[in-house]
């Protein structure tokens, strides 16, 4: 639910200070911070604050006309705020998205240890995720690991589900998430947080910036470490390195650090010149073990990292009626895994990513707000084995595949008259691939079989068009009905991996193309005529204010997929002495139907509540016994913020997640739950910026495994922390 600041326009703090504090080890932004706060001890010439300056969101990372108000369509967006991502503690994005309803949260585990969420049954490949409108989803797979980006420098969290802007590209076939970064209100703005956790959690972050009369300076950094999670009963047994353990601690380090600076020049009140820059880098390490620690797997992550540099602007012209918005980005994405599947070798990615828009809009027709934007991404994705002994690359190792996509995307908002809106939009994009490098089996097949060549660089494209209708009878009330249509084209993993096979794989009996029992070469060959995965949503909605002080927002869905990615058993047939398998549309339809609801209400000065709910049915038309696995009919949350006295707040929440299936078949259950947290925060009458926060998650030391997990789940974590906020 959406919690708004309590920043006034026109508040300035006095008694400013140039200070320089710890900073952890390793991060390299400790003199950036430090100039900084000195730069922020000069007064500004400032006299007006632009109305996007009034909070602390970076509006340039929006598809928001910059310096104009929200469309009914941009409000109809979930979106999560600072202070109630504070208020709650959520420390990682993943956590976060458990406060939109409709996202349901799969905590970190397996191999991977990587946590995910799903959006109205929807995973990750289907809603990318972006950082200031800029795509950072790994370009392998599609996925994020939302575990790895914390909530330190972040303002707010956009959720679109189903419908969406076309102005976030292509891809979006379920819905986008859009995190946003911070920006300076005033002089001098810093906040800070120092806390620690059960698990021996280390965290620390500070944001600090000058909003001054041409130009603004922000920069963050953070660190976030936990040694071992703590769980909620005792495992006894032989753990993933052979040791016999008794023990409750999961013995599992995870770190993460980010740096981030940004500097943006504003001319006046209608343009901005931002240029940004971050840095994250990541830990994800299994422990040595012993009788009294479990060790859950031995595959590693000593580097998780990405960076990302980009540009963005918004200039307005000829007497403000129009505007230009250019966003030019580079982000690369670097990790190493070592002991996949248990070998003594380590599996490195070097993924890259360019892009760069063009966003154009005006207002010269009356009472239209016209939009359009052509954009291009340039993805590219190595992958090589290197052998722990003596870090030399594998021979056959090295492959590297390549796509770029093409779009053109046009959007009107129309405001028909005091009551009616209406937005009509739609997007034309084409992908062309391209692989070289992607390993020997692959290049002996082509030497022996060029035609299968013209495999390897398909061309697709899609239209995709969407509108919607909003309804105002008053300011305070505003219902939706629209349709949109939605792709995702295939992941580099699904157009080439062979993952979880070897180079070879022995032909079965009954084959033409080699000799039963002996082996041949295996790989995987994109599908020059697969079609891009597509969905049809329909969508009624409201969002509005029935009371004072009452927010409720709702929904009711429907959507219909087709075109699903699946990929084929081996052909030994069609290229003799080969085993090749591809990726291929499947037939059926899914469908998907449900309920969202959010509530939010002050019911005094002392006394907010929030409830959230969630109602998914997700069914394949062609084959009813076809389960959907990890995703539950239902979800809820319930919390509270009672401020008991001028200095002490408590809040309790309760989260509920109903059952859901394990496996495609049906035949077992993860069983459903609810999990209570409470959190105590104390602002100390003397101290007006500081507060000091106190409590536990998982309160009761619930035990919610899924059906068939070895280990139990994350147990109580009880958890301390000073935050400063001052602007």
């Amino acid at each position: 639910m959406i919690k708004k600041s309590h920043y006034r326009e026109g508040e300035r703090a006095e008694g400013r200070t140039c200070a320089e504090g710890w900073l952890p080890p390793g991060m390299r932004l400790r003199t950036v911070a430090a100039a900084v706060l000195c730069l922020s001890s000069f007064p500004s010439m400032a006299q007006q604050v632009s109305q996007d300056s009034e909070k602390n969101v970076f509006t340039l990372g929006t598809v928001q006309v910059y310096g104009k108000s929200q469309t009914a369509a941009e409000e109809a967006e979930a979106v999560v705020e600072r202070d109630t991502l504070e208020m709650l503690e959520k420390k990682d994005v993943g956590t976060a998205l458990k406060l939109i309803p409709g996202v349901s949260y799969n905590s970190p585990g397996g191999g991977r240890y990587e946590s995910s969420v799903y959006v109205r049954g929807y995973d990750l490949k289907a809603v990318p995720i972006y950082m200031d409108g800029i795509p950072v989803y790994i370009p392998y797979d599609g996925y994020s690991d939302l575990g790895r980006f914390t909530t330190a420098d972040v303002s707010s969290i956009q959720v679109a589900k189903g419908y969406s802007s076309v102005l976030y590209g292509h891809n979006t076939q379920g819905g986008v998430i859009n995190i946003v970064s911070l920006r300076p209100r005033s002089e001098l703005d810093l906040n800070a947080t120092l806390g620690t956790a059960t698990g021996n959690v280390t965290e620390f972050s500070t944001n600090v910036g000058t909003l001054q009369d041409k130009w603004y300076l922000q920069a963050g950094i953070s660190h976030f470490e936990r040694r071992y999670t703590k769980l909620a009963e005792n495992f006894v047994g032989t753990d993933a390195r052979g040791n016999d353990v008794d023990s409750d601690r999961y013995d599992y380090k995870t770190r993460d650090r980010r740096g981030s600076i940004r500097i943006g020049y504003i001319p006046n009140a209608t343009d901005e010149y931002v240029l940004s820059y971050a840095k994250q880098s990541a830990v994800k390490m299994p422990g040595s073990g012993g009788n009294d620690r479990v060790v859950p797997t031995v595959w590693e992550w000593p580097s998780w990292d990405r960076e990302t540099v980009s540009f963005v602007s918004n200039t307005r012209f000829w007497n403000d009626q129009f505007y230009v918005k250019p966003r030019v980005y580079y982000d690369k994405f670097q990790n190493t895994m070592d002991y996949w599947q248990g070998r003594p070798n380590g599996s490195h990615y070097d993924d890259k990513a360019f892009g760069a828009s063009l966003e154009v809009g005006t207002e010269i027709i009356r009472n239209h707000q016209l939009k359009a934007m052509i954009s291009f991404k340039d993805e590219e994705h190595r992958s090589f084995d290197t052998s722990l002994a003596n870090g030399a690359t594998l021979p056959g190792s090295d492959q590297k595949v390549q796509q770029e996509f093409l779009s053109l995307a046009l959007e009107d908002t129309w405001t028909i008259n005091d009551h009616w809106e209406a937005q009509i939009g739609a997007i034309y994009t084409k992908r062309k691939s391209d692989a070289n490098d992607i390993g020997p089996v692959t290049q002996d097949l082509l030497d022996r079989y060029p035609a299968a060549g013209s495999k390897l660089s398909p061309s697709i494209d899609t239209f995709d068009p969407q509108l919607a209708i909003f309804y105002k009878p008053s300011d305070a009330h505003t219902f939706r009905a629209s349709v949109a249509k939605k792709t995702r084209f295939p992941s580099f993993k699904e157009s080439y991996s062979n993952y979880a096979a070897g180079p070879t794989t022995r032909c079965p009996g009954g084959a033409t193309g080699c000799t039963p029992g002996t082996e041949v070469g295996a790989l995987t060959l994109q599908n020059p005529g697969m079609k891009p995965e597509q969905s049809m949503h329909y969508e009624l909605g409201y969002v509005g204010h029935p009371l004072p002080g009452m927010r409720l927002e709702g929904s009711v869905f429907y959507s219909r997929s087709k075109n699903t990615f699946q990929r084929s058993d081996y052909d030994f047939d069609t290229y003799p002495g080969f085993a090749v398998r591809q990726y291929e549309n499947i037939s059926g339809i899914t469908e998907r139907k449900g309920v969202d609801l959010g509530l939010q209400y002050s019911a005094s000065p002392r006394l907010l509540l929030g409830v959230n709910y969630a109602y998914l049915h997700m069914r394949n038309k062609e084959d009813r016994d076809l389960k959907f696995t990890s995703r539950p009919s239902h979800l809820g949350m319930v919390y509270a913020q009672w401020r008991t006295t001028n200095w002490l707040t408590v809040i309790p929440e309760v989260e509920y997640r109903s059952s859901s299936y394990y496996d495609s078949k049906g035949e077992n259950e993860n069983p459903g739950y609810a999990v209570t947290n409470l959190r105590f925060s104390i602002t100390p009458p003397a101290w007006k910026h500081v507060s000091i926060n106190v409590g536990a998650e998982n309160l009761f030391n619930r035990d919610y495994r899924g059906y068939n997990a070895t280990y139990s789940s994350p147990g109580r974590v009880v958890y301390a922390n000073l935050r400063i906020d001052y602007h």
